[in-house]
């Protein structure tokens, strides 16, 4: 016992004592002395209790008072009932939440009266498992009854005991509109950007399936990321085998796929890539020649690719070679023709004035190709040219050039002296004249003449041509079948040799 207690004790005791001993004094009969004494003990006791009793009063109006300020300031509405679901405590957040009082709602006290929930038999049998000893938490997705205000909160109830002892259910709501509603805007946005970037992508696969020329797009990393059909047809692979495939994978051959990827990466530092191929498709084989451009590009995402378009221009190159080789080559035999031999052989001249190396010059002439004609037929006539062109060709170096100068006339350039052309010439003779020519109509017997010159310092090509022919017709005039050298000729013709001499 503590020194307060027994001091309380002794006070309380103390106006019984005083009663008694008066009593005594006074000589009071005992049953007066009995309620006197009685009287004095249980008034300090009665004053006490209704004291008390008006203290703990006070206590539990100040407690509630303590209660109510600590739950006002707290922003979501809280509540706490007692079994039925009558309300005996809510904040100004609750009230203003359910368009009514804080009084008001303590005054109906019932939930059907008051709150805007949508089962109210769920609730009951909520708080009963609540004052069981449970807890609950859960989030609720719910439109104001009186607003028509969407709201989504987290629902927490968990069981207390009030001052007085009996049990009692205390919920808070968590208002989570703003993030709920920011969270379903953001999906939203997310969802539309979403369908947009298909739909970019939609139309860009569709606009570059439309061009023939074949188009890759590259990530950073060199890899596929999006292919046309004209990709497509010219690998022999869809779209989606192509798709993730880099440089190495692509090329034919690994030097190839390295240039490739270097290109890759001076296109994404900003640099251009324009250039010409020639080779071979990857699957037929056939020759290709395609222009490529490479150039930076930005997708959807911000992220740089690799734009690469190959325009495959084989048909206009090889049209290009053909159109050269008809002009440079005679079309019945494929020698040079006499416009790009006069041009060649005029650099050729050019050049031998330069460095002083011997050059000379050959002027061959089929003996008597009317006759041919005229017996077998002008078919029979260009195979015994064409024939001849072949023959030509074994017998000349790589060095030398040969065309064809008109009718049954070919020239040739060789690099050398007049005694080494002459050798030349006459290794051509022999080719010729050893062996009969076999055509469509049977063997054809064959023999030329011709005509060597040599150039001299400031010869011109027409010079040395006439030098070449003034020794060709010597030759048909000395009986054909032979060759001679120019030199060894007079500087003018007899009279005799002006005709024409087949």
């Amino acid at each position: 016992m503590t020194l307060a207690t027994l001091a309380r004790a002794l006070l309380l005791a103390l106006p019984a004592l005083v009663v008694g001993c008066a009593c005594v004094v006074l000589q009071a009969p005992a049953a007066a002395t009995a309620v006197a004494v009685g009287l004095a003990a249980y008034l300090p006791a009665a004053v006490g209790f209704l004291l008390g009793r008006r203290q703990r009063a006070a206590m539990a109006e100040r407690a509630n008072d303590l209660v109510e300020a600590l739950i006002d300031a707290i922003p979501d509405p809280i509540h706490i009932k007692r079994r039925g679901g009558r309300y005996v405590m809510v904040n100004e957040a609750f009230a203003r939440y359910h368009g009514t009082s804080r009084q008001q709602v303590l005054d109906d006290g019932l939930v059907g009266r008051t709150c805007d929930v949508a089962n109210h038999a769920l609730t009951l049998q909520e708080d009963e498992q609540i004052l069981a000893g449970g807890a609950l938490t859960k989030e609720e997705h719910t439109v104001r009854r009186h607003t028509g205000e969407e709201v989504f909160r987290i629902i927490s109830k968990h069981r207390s005991v009030d001052i007085s002892g009996e049990p009692v259910v205390v919920g808070i709501d968590h208002h989570i509109t703003q993030w709920r509603v920011a969270e379903r805007e953001l999906t939203q946005a997310l969802e539309r950007e979403m369908a947009l970037r298909m739909r970019t992508e939609r139309f860009v696969q569709d606009l570059i399936d439309v061009m023939p020329d074949t188009i890759l797009i590259k990530d950073a990393s060199s890899r596929t990321v999006m292919v046309n059909d004209a990709a497509a047809r010219i690998r022999h692979m869809t779209k989606e085998q192509l798709i993730g495939l880099n440089a190495l994978d692509l090329a034919p051959r690994p030097e190839v796929g390295e240039l490739s990827l270097s290109e890759d990466v001076r296109v994404l530092a900003g640099e251009e890539v324009v250039k010409e191929e020639a080779g071979v498709l990857p699957v037929t084989g056939e020759e290709c020649h395609r222009i490529v451009i490479k150039r930076r590009c930005f997708n959807v995402d911000g992220n740089p690719v690799v734009v690469s378009i190959q325009h495959y221009v084989t048909e206009w190159r090889l049209a290009e070679r053909e159109l050269r080789r008809l002009a440079q080559e005679d079309v019945l035999t494929g020698i040079a023709n006499r416009r790009y031999f006069s041009a060649e052989a005029e650099r050729a001249m050019h050049a031998v004035e330069r460095n002083g190396q011997p050059l000379s010059l050959l002027l061959l002439d089929l003996d008597h190709f009317k006759d041919i004609n005229d017996q077998h037929g002008h078919n029979v006539g260009d195979e015994v040219l064409a024939e001849m062109v072949r023959r030509l060709r074994e017998v000349l170096r790589k060095s030398d050039l040969p065309g064809r100068w008109g009718g049954e006339e070919f020239i040739a350039l060789l690099h050398g002296d007049a005694e080494a052309a002459m050798a030349v010439a006459e290794r051509v003779r022999l080719a010729v004249a050893d062996t009969p020519f076999a055509t469509s109509h049977g063997p054809v017997a064959v023999t030329l003449s011709g005509g060597c010159a040599r150039h001299r310092p400031g010869d011109t090509l027409s010079r040395l041509v006439g030098r070449a022919d003034k020794a060709l017709y010597a030759a048909k005039h000395q009986g054909r079948n032979r060759i001679l050298d120019a030199s060894e000729q007079p500087d003018t013709l007899p009279a005799s040799l002006s005709g024409e001499l087949g």
